[in-house]
Order: C-alpha cells, then sequence, then structure tokens
C-alpha cells in the first residue's frame, strides 16, 4: 500500500469529503464582490490582496509570559500571529481570582504558570491585530479552593460578582465568551461541585452582564463525539441544546469541541477512529448540530502528533487539513480554535514532560518551537489557499467585480491604497 493509501485509511468514508468541502467552502467562505472607483478611467489597473480572514481561526494565548527561555517567547507570538486572527483569553475561575476578591487582570500579577494575565493577552491581541475571546465564565472545574466554604445559594451570590467585575473591566474589550463550559458531560452526568441548574443560571448571568457580546454554550467530547457513537443522535449535548431552547436559555453560539487525547498509535484503535474520524458520522454530527440555526465552533481541538516521531507528524498534518477543510466548508461555522500551539505546554503535565495531555503531540511547533508539518499545512491553507489576491482592470463603470473569500482587502490602484472589508455577498463598495 503506498503512502497515500496508508494516510487515507486513518478517515472512514474521507472519498465522501473532497467533492463536499470544496463545494461547501467555494458557498459558504466566499462572495461575489464589486469595488467601484469614480475617479478610475476603464482599463485601470486594480491590485486587490486580501489581508485577514472573517472566519476566525484561532488557539490559546495561555503561554505568554510562560516559556522557561526567554528567547521562545518571540518566536510564540511571530508564529501564532502569522496563522491566527484569534486569541482565547483563559479566565478560569482558579487562577483568575487565586484569593477571593484579588483578581489577576493587570500585567503585574503574580505568575500563574499557562495562565497570563488578561491585560498581558489583550495587549498581544492589539499589538498583533487578533481578536480575544474570553474562555471561560462558568464551569464545574477549576474552581477557588476559597468557594468551598459557601453554601449552593451563596455560590450563586460569588459567582454573580464574578460575571459583574469581569463585564465592568472588560465587556468592551473581548467580544466573544464562553459563558458555560462542558455542563452537558459534567453537570449533566451527576458531577454537581458548583450547584444544581449552574449552568443554566451561568447563562442567565451572561445574557444579564454582556448584553452585545457573544454568548457561546462549549460542549466537550463526551458529549458530542463519543455520545453519538453509542447514542446516535440522542447525545447528550443535543439534548441539552433542546431542553434550553424549550426552556428559553439565552445563548447565542455553540462550541464543539474536539480532542483526540490519544498518542498518534493509539488512534488505529478502531473504536478511536469510529469515535474521531468517521467522516460519514462527522459530516452528520454537524448537520444535527447546524439545524438549530446558531453559528458553531469548533472550540477546542487536540490531534496527536506524538512522540517526536516523523511518520506521527506526517499522519497529524495528513488528518488537520482533512478535517480544516471539512470544518471551514460547514455553513454556520465561524471559527475553529487550536487548544495547544505547542508540544511539551499543555494541561495536566509538568512543563515539557512527556504525560498528561503532553503525549499527545497535539502541538503544531515542537518543544523547541520548530514547525511541525501540521502548522506548514494551515500556513498554505490559511494563507495562501484560502486568501483572494488577484490583479484585475476596471470596465467602462469604473468597476471590478470578483469572487473572493470574505474578510478585509487592500485595493490599490492610481498611487492610492484603499482599505475596505467585504463580509457580505454582492456587496458593492465605492472607494472615493
Amino acid at each position: 500500500m503506498n503512502r497515500e493509501k496508508i494516510l487515507e485509511s486513518f478517515i472512514k468514508n474521507a472519498d465522501m469529503l473532497e467533492e463536499r468541502n470544496a463545494r461547501g467552502i467555494e458557498n459558504y467562505r466566499k462572495g461575489d464582490f464589486t469595488l467601484r472607483f469614480p475617479a478610475a478611467k476603464p482599463g485601470q489597473q486594480v491590485k486587490i490582496t486580501q489581508k485577514k480572514h472573517a472566519f476566525l481561526f484561532g488557539t490559546t494565548a495561555f503561554m505568554l509570559g510562560s516559556f522557561e527561555t526567554p528567547g521562545k517567547e518571540p518566536v510564540y507570538k511571530e508564529r501564532f500571529a502569522r496563522l491566527f486572527n484569534q486569541a482565547v483569553v483563559p479566565l478560569y475561575w482558579s487562577d483568575l481570582e487565586p484569593r477571593e476578591g484579588e483578581l489577576r487582570f493587570k500585567k503585574n500579577s503574580e505568575f500563574i504558570y499557562r495562565r497570563p494575565p488578561v491585560d498581558t493577552v489583550l495587549e498581544f491581541c492589539e499589538e498583533y491585530g487578533l481578536q480575544p475571546k474570553g474562555h471561560c465564565l462558568t464551569w464545574n472545574n477549576f474552581l477557588p479552593e476559597w468557594l468551598k466554604k459557601y453554601s449552593p445559594e451563596e455560590k450563586k451570590r460569588v459567582l454573580e460578582r464574578r460575571f459583574a467585575e469581569i463585564s465592568a473591566a472588560y465587556a468592551d474589550k473581548i467580544p466573544s465568551f464562553d459563558i458555560v463550559n462542558e455542563s452537558a458531560s459534567n453537570y449533566r452526568r451527576g458531577a454537581k461541585a458548583l450547584f444544581e441548574n449552574y449552568d443554566e443560571y451561568g447563562m442567565r448571568l451572561g445574557a444579564k452582564y454582556f448584553k452585545n457580546n457573544r454568548k457561546i454554550l462549549n460542549e466537550t467530547n463526551e458529549a458530542i463525539w463519543r455520545d453519538y457513537y453509542t447514542e446516535g443522535k440522542y447525545m447528550a449535548f443535543n439534548a441539552q441544546l433542546k431542553e434550553f431552547i424549550a426552556r428559553g436559555v439565552p445563548f447565542d453560539e455553540i462550541g464543539l469541541q474536539y480532542h483526540i487525547f490519544t498518542t498518534t498509535e493509539e488512534t488505529e484503535n478502531w473504536q478511536v477512529r469510529e469515535v474521531y474520524l468517521d467522516a460519514e458520522a462527522m459530516v452528520e454530527i454537524l448537520d444535527i448540530f447546524g439545524s438549530y440555526g446558531y453559528p458553531m465552533h469548533i472550540s477546542e481541538i487536540t490531534i496527536p502528533g506524538s512522540g517526536g516521531k516523523a511518520e506521527n507528524e506526517e499522519i497529524q498534518a495528513y488528518l488537520v487539513e482533512k478535517l480544516y477543510k471539512t470544518w471551514f466548508a460547514t455553513p454556520n461555522m465561524k471559527s475553529i480554535v487550536w487548544w495547544n500551539l505547542v508540544d511539551g505546554y499543555a494541561a495536566y503535565a509538568p512543563l515539557g514532560s512527556n504525560e498528561g495531555e503532553n503525549r499527545c503531540g497535539g502541538g503544531l511547533l515542537r518543544f523547541d518551537m520548530s514547525e511541525k508539518p501540521a502548522y506548514k499545512v494551515l500556513d498554505k491553507l490559511i494563507n495562501e489557499e484560502w486568501k483572494t489576491r488577484l490583479t484585475a482592470e476596471t470596465d467602462g463603470a469604473g468597476e471590478v467585480k470578483f469572487r473572493g473569500f470574505y474578510g478585509e482587502y487592500e485595493a490599490e490602484t492610481c498611487g492610492k491604497t484603499y482599505k475596505v472589508t467585504l463580509a457580505e455577498n454582492g456587496a458593492t463598495v465605492t472607494l472615493q
């Protein structure tokens, strides 16, 4: 069997994706645009260059200020910003407020590994033109120790205080938040460390304190991909959405996590492939959640390329290309968020170890900051294949018509450079 066939075998029913993805990307990620130049003569040359995507490609900014050697920081920032236009801001309660009333908002806050202060991340976003996303406001994990002294009713009051403080500081700076995280797989299955119905309570607090922000209900693997394998459409997250809609629980968007927390070798296990790497099942799951009409996010991604082995990194790159195309081609999809950019710095593991989530090798960069093949694949997709660049001539009406990806553009003609955002199919923009 040749190498391509071996790689193709990692995704069951992969042959159904190529036409589906090409059609979806053309239909959902591109539009027909007209740029009008009133001062231009017919036949005037115009250079059109897409500078940014409207679609959000993100990753976590958790390692800002946390590397063991200072030389890694600038490489991290450059390679982060070369691919991504969105950065996830850590708002985990236990680390944002390790002592009651002491909030780690400011840059000079005490150091906590993988938890840069909010202002540090926002400064990075401002410098590199990234959109921040807050993660997460209500969760059953990463709760501060001091919260244990409160009764369930008192916890509601303290949680509301948390919402109010974050809203006052950042509602006008961070456009979207994971308001509730993983409750279908945690609380709905018996873990109630916070309080009864904390997920509904959290979403209602989100509506109260973040009126103008995008409020996301985010869910993990167990209640989506794994549930589909055993329960079909009766996934816990699907059931939760139906219940929340029926009860009028407010949310704006939904997040679907996709963590393959295994080594590359373990993905050859038939059940791992059935759960995560069956193209037919994945498309049906995306269709089920897409049928609600809410904007969707592939909100947290781990795809293994473990052990520093070239063949494992090649498999990771293959899966990254196929999966990103599948998600990018999906209607209602709004963002795709990789979770750990660099190997050796994942959760639940000592720095640089092969323990916890580090054992997956789920980074796009190696521990020494060199680019893995999967990074190069995404660089080619995001910055080449999925960006529009062309040179055209104005017609008799001084217009240039073209089809391109949604996003921010520069148009150069007659010695001038114009900036324009093209985010709606059929848009006509006059550039004076």
